[in-house]
């Protein structure tokens, strides 16, 4: 199945997005019936820790889902040696670090 390059622009002719043209195995573009558009504000999300999933059209507010953080073994253990070693240190100077 061939996939066409859709192409969002602005009021211009600007081009905002291309899609581009793929072929295989794929899906369709869905219909357009309507465009919205709202701006975030610089700053007010963290990328690093949520990203946005859609945006509630009635209230122009982003819908955000937190970005899941995986440790590995290897990580935890680390920070498993670094809490006991604190804790040691803690103890040998008498309770003044925690």
């Amino acid at each position: 199945m061939n996939r066409a390059n859709r192409i969002i622009c602005d009021q211009t002719g600007k081009i905002l997005l291309q899609t581009g043209e793929a072929t295989g195995d794929i899906l369709q573009h869905d219909t357009i019936t309507e465009l919205h558009c709202i701006d975030i504000p610089y700053g007010s999300i963290d990328y690093t820790r949520n990203r946005i999933t859609s945006i509630d059209i009635e209230n122009k507010q982003p819908i955000l889902e937190e970005i899941p953080v995986y440790v590995s073994e290897a990580e935890k253990e680390k920070q498993e040696l670094e809490n006991q070693l604190l804790l040691l240190t803690n103890q040998e100077i008498g309770g003044g670090i925690l």
